[in-house]
C-alpha cells in the first residue's frame, strides 16, 4: 500500500514538473500588422529568425491590402496589434493610442529630414519609427525612350509620351487601379502636390492636420482635386493611359511595365523594387511628376517609409519592442534596404539599393519635394484612391462635381475625427 502511495504521489509530481516546464517554455505572441505588400517575404524570413532565437515571445505576421482599415477597426474593437507597419493618422496620436518612440536609442543615427517628417507637428514627440527614405515619381523604359521624358511642362510630358507610345504600339503610362492604394497615391503625391509645393513638408502636414481649406481649396475649381481630374480626363481622353486602368491590379502594373509593355509607370520605389523581381534587366529611369499646373514645379515623395509603430494598448508591449529593436539591428537595416531597393533612412547603414542612384539624385535636384499626406481617419489614401477609381470608371458628371463630393467626405471625416 505504502509502495503505491509512493509510486503515485512521484507520477504526480513529475506531473507537476513537466506542466511547469512547459508553461514556461511557452512563448508570448506579438501579434505585427503589415500594410506592406512588398515587404512581406522580407518579413517573413526576419521573423523566422527573430522566433527561431528569441527564448520568450513568437511575431505572427498579418497582411492586409487595405490596412489603414483595418487598422481602424482593429483599434475600435479592442483587437489591437502589438506593432504594425500601418502608417498611423494624426488623430490617433492625438487621441493618446500610440506609444511615444522619442526615447528610444537610434534617433542620432536617422537621416534628420526622415527624422522631421515623422515627428508629430503638435507634441514634437515621434510615434513611429522609418527604416527607409521613401521616393515616388515616373518610372520610364529608357529603351523605349532614349532621348527621356520631359518633366518641365504638362504639354511637353504628353507630347513625348503619346509620341513615344504610338511609335511602340505600347500603354502610356499604366495604372493598376483595381487596388486603390495606388490611385490614392496619385492624388496625394501628383494631386495634392499643386498646393504641397508651396510649402515645406513640415507646414504642409500642419495645412492638412488643420485642414485649412483656404488653401487646400478642395471643393474650388481652382483646386488641386479638381486639377488632378482634369488632367487625368486629358490621359484618358488621348488614350496615355491604359483602358483597363480601374481593373488592372497593382501585380498587372507592375508586370505590364517590367514586360516592356508600356512607357512609364507612376510608382514609389517600391514597386521599382517589384519591376525588378520580374524582370532585372529592363532599363529603368526615373523622372519627378510633372507639373499639372502652366508654370509649376515638377515634384516628387520624398518621404518616410516602412515606418513602424505600437499601439499604446497593445498586449505584449514589450514583446513589440524587442521585435523592433531587432528589425532596427544594422545589419538587418542593410538587407531590408537593399532587399526593397530604397536607401535606409540612418545614416549608419551602408546599402547598395539601385543600379542607378544618379537618375534619382537628378530628380531630387530638380524637384519640389513633397511628403504624405495626413489623411484623417476614415478617409485614407485607400478611401481617396476609392473615389479616383469612380472618377476614373464615369460615375460624375464633371470633374467639378468629382471635387465637390470629394471635399465633402473629406471634411465629413475630418469633423469626425476631430469631433466637430
Amino acid at each position: 500500500m505504502m509502495r503505491r502511495t509512493f509510486l503515485a504521489i512521484f507520477i504526480m509530481s513529475m506531473l507537476v514538473i513537466v506542466v511547469g516546464c512547459s508553461s514556461a517554455d511557452k512563448k508570448e505572441e506579438v501579434h505585427f500588422l503589415n500594410g506592406k505588400i512588398e515587404s512581406v517575404e522580407y518579413m517573413d524570413e526576419l521573423i523566422k529568425v527573430f522566433n527561431e532565437n528569441n527564448s520568450k515571445y513568437e511575431v505572427v505576421q498579418e497582411f492586409q491590402k487595405d490596412a489603414s482599415n483595418v487598422l481602424q477597426t482593429k483599434l475600435a474593437s479592442g483587437d489591437v496589434p502589438d506593432i504594425t507597419s500601418t502608417d498611423i493618422s494624426q488623430d490617433y496620436i492625438d487621441e493618446g493610442l500610440f506609444e511615444n518612440l522619442s526615447d528610444q536609442n537610434i534617433w542620432e543615427n536617422i537621416n534628420p529630414t526622415i527624422k522631421e517628417l515623422v515627428t508629430d507637428p503638435k507634441s514634437g514627440n515621434q510615434y513611429k519609427i522609418a527604416t527607409l527614405e521613401s521616393m515616388a515619381g515616373v518610372f520610364y523604359n529608357k529603351d523605349l525612350a532614349p532621348d527621356g521624358l520631359p518633366y518641365d511642362s504638362w504639354d511637353n510630358f504628353i507630347t513625348s509620351l503619346e509620341k513615344i507610345k504610338n511609335e511602340n504600339n505600347v500603354e502610356g503610362l499604366v495604372l493598376g487601379g483595381k487596388d486603390s492604394w495606388t490611385l490614392g497615391q496619385l492624388m496625394e503625391l501628383w494631386g495634392h502636390g499643386i498646393f504641397k509645393q508651396e510649402y515645406s513638408i513640415p507646414q504642409s502636414k500642419e495645412i492638412l492636420v488643420e485642414n485649412n481649406q483656404e488653401v487646400l481649396k478642395f471643393d474650388k475649381p481652382e483646386g488641386p482635386i479638381n486639377i488632378f481630374a482634369t488632367r487625368f480626363t486629358e490621359l484618358d481622353e488621348k488614350k496615355l493611359i491604359n483602358e483597363n486602368a480601374v481593373t488592372a491590379s497593382y501585380e498587372d502594373q507592375v508586370k505590364t511595365f517590367a514586360e516592356g509593355k508600356a512607357v512609364a509607370m507612376p510608382q514609389g520605389l517600391w514597386g521599382y523594387n517589384e519591376v525588378l523581381k520580374v524582370n532585372p534587366d529592363l532599363n529603368i529611369g526615373f523622372i519627378p511628376f510633372p507639373p499639372m499646373i502652366d508654370g509649376g514645379n515638377a515634384v516628387m515623395l520624398l518621404g518616410e517609409d516602412s515606418t513602424y509603430s505600437i499601439p499604446s494598448d497593445a498586449n505584449v508591449k514589450e514583446g513589440a519592442l524587442e521585435f523592433l529593436k531587432f528589425i532596427l539591428e544594422k545589419e538587418n537595416l542593410k538587407e531590408y534596404s537593399e532587399f526593397m531597393s530604397a536607401p535606409s533612412a540612418f545614416t549608419d547603414v551602408d546599402a547598395k539599393w539601385a543600379a542607378n542612384p544618379d537618375d534619382f539624385t537628378e530628380a531630387k535636384e530638380s524637384s519640389a519635394h513633397v511628403g504624405f499626406t495626413v489623411f484623417p481617419s476614415g478617409f485614407s489614401g485607400d478611401e481617396s484612391g476609392r473615389y479616383v477609381q469612380a472618377f476614373l470608371s464615369g460615375q460624375y458628371k464633371s470633374t467639378e462635381e468629382f471635387a465637390k463630393i470629394y471635399a465633402e467626405a473629406w471634411n465629413t471625416a475630418w469633423n469626425n475625427a476631430n469631433n466637430k
